[in-house]
């Protein structure tokens, strides 16, 4: 399963839905939770409904602000929406073979004190799901100072970095670009991914990529719930050493496990 998530900045641009369009070709994805496409309404409704996932929630945007949407497919995912607020969407998925989680899609707010309320609002929704949980999205503030190159020091350490460390989260490892949002010279890391011990246990080879930036100045992050390996024999590709031939008993095994 592949969860992707993004920081759109707006839809209202031509390139958006086609590299959207794009995007969900490549990279298979069985949910999608955007946040801050800066429309409402109608208009929300027929952009999600143009992007081909039969099931979707929306929390629009306030005026020009935020906005959120979190798409999936029923056929391969089954979804049930818990709660919303105007920085999350929060969901109850379970998969083929698995326990019932939590997915929080997050999107913090810019002002420091309205950012308060999300703190207050996760520690209640941990209080009342006991289950795995995954949060993903954009938190507005970072873990470590390494999260940060350029810029003046800046005091965004506080509440996510309490939050996680109180409840025992876990910060997803990840691959690819060191930052997911960019200005001309500062560059950090707010876009990710985190999940409690239980979600930890059940999926232990779950990460994260951070994908090319396109139309936003935020790049996507995709996770991969399970391996991107495969575990099945019959789909592990066919690898061949041509130094074998030099062994004088090579046509004999061949024979021997082939005939």
């Amino acid at each position: 399963m592949n969860v992707v998530c993004w920081n759109v900045r707006g839809v209202v641009s031509a390139r958006f839905k086609n590299n959207m369009l794009d995007s969900i070709r490549t990279h298979h994805m069985d949910m999608l939770f955007i946040w801050e496409p800066r429309i409402s309404g109608e208009k929300a409704l027929s952009v999600v409904k143009s992007l081909g996932f039969p099931c979707f929630e929306i929390v629009d945007a306030i005026g020009f602000f935020g906005g959120l949407w979190l798409l999936w497919d029923n056929n391969k995912v089954n979804v049930e929406i818990l709660g919303t607020s105007d920085q999350s969407i929060t969901a109850c998925v379970t998969l083929e073979n698995h326990s019932p989680w939590i997915f929080i899609g997050v999107y913090a707010h810019p002002c420091t004190s309205r950012r308060a309320k999300l703190w207050d609002y996760l520690s209640f929704a941990s209080s009342c799901h006991q289950l795995p949980w995954l949060l993903a999205g954009d938190f507005k503030e970072m873990l470590s100072m390494d999260n940060k190159m350029g810029g003046v020091p800046v005091n965004q350490f506080k509440g996510l970095k309490s939050w996680f460390e109180s409840h025992d989260m876990v910060d997803l490892s990840f691959s690819g670009p060191r930052f997911t949002w960019r200005t001309k010279n500062i560059h950090e890391r707010f876009d990710r991914a985190g999940c409690n011990l239980n979600w930890r246990r059940m999926f232990v080879d779950a990460h994260v990529r951070h994908l090319p930036r396109t139309t936003s100045d935020h790049n996507p992050i995709k996770i991969f719930v399970h391996s991107c390996l495969s575990t099945n024999p019959l789909n592990r590709p066919f690898r061949f050493e041509a130094m074998w031939l030099k062994r004088e008993t090579f046509d004999d095994l061949i024979a021997q496990v082939w005939g």
